[in-house]
C-alpha cells in the first residue's frame, strides 16, 4: 500500500480521536452497577470492555516501541484468506465479523479495575497511540495482528478506530 496524503492520515486520527471521546463518554455517563454487570455470563461488563481496550492498546504500543506486542494465531494461508474476506469489510465498512474472539493478551480479568483509573489510563493511551503510530507512519512501521499478520499504520489506525466503535456499542447506555 502506498502512502497517503498527510491530509488523509491527519483526518483518521482525529477519526479516532473522536472515537475514544465517544466511548470516555458512555463509560462516565455509566451508572456505577453497569461498570461490573456483565449483560449475559458469557460476556463482558463495562469494566472489561474498557480494560480490553486498554490492553489492546499497551499491546501495539510495546509493539511500536519495539517490544514484543501480540503474536499471529493463523497460518499463512488462513491469514490471507481472512485478509482477503475480512480486513476490507472492516477497513471500508467499519464492521467486524460476528465471533471475533479476543486473543489472551488483550483479555481482561474476571473483575475491572477502577472506572477513574481506567478512563485515565485509555485517555493516555489513546493519545500516545496516535503519537506512535504517526511516527510509525512517518517512518514505514508495522503493527501484528494476530489473524491478520503485519498492517502498515494506516490499516492499523482504522482498525483500531473500528474497534473502539464495536465496543461502545456493546457498552448499554441508559
Amino acid at each position: 500500500m502506498h502512502r497517503i496524503p498527510d491530509s488523509e492520515w491527519q483526518a483518521r486520527i482525529e477519526e479516532h480521536q473522536r472515537e475514544i471521546a465517544r466511548l470516555l463518554e458512555v463509560i462516565m455517563g455509566l451508572e456505577d452497577a453497569t461498570w461490573t454487570h456483565r449483560p449475559a455470563p458469557d460476556k463482558w461488563c463495562a469494566g472489561q470492555v474498557a480494560e480490553h481496550l486498554l490492553l489492546t492498546y499497551d499491546a501495539m504500543l510495546r509493539e511500536l516501541a519495539g517490544g514484543v506486542g501480540m503474536r499471529v494465531r493463523t497460518s499463512w494461508w488462513k491469514r490471507l484468506l481472512l485478509r482477503a474476506r475480512y480486513l476490507p469489510m472492516i477497513l471500508k465498512e467499519g464492521k467486524f465479523p460476528p465471533g471475533a474472539p479476543a486473543v489472551r493478551e488483550i483479555r481482561p480479568g474476571q473483575e475491572p479495575r477502577g472506572r477513574a483509573v481506567l478512563v485515565d489510563e485509555l485517555r493516555a493511551r489513546a493519545a500516545r497511540f496516535g503519537e506512535e503510530l504517526t511516527r510509525a507512519h512517518a517512518s514505514g512501521g508495522r503493527v501484528t495482528h494476530p489473524f491478520f499478520g503485519r498492517l502498515n499504520p494506516f490499516q492499523t489506525l482504522r482498525l483500531a478506530t473500528v474497534h473502539l466503535a464495536h465496543h461502545r456499542r456493546q457498552i448499554p447506555t441508559p
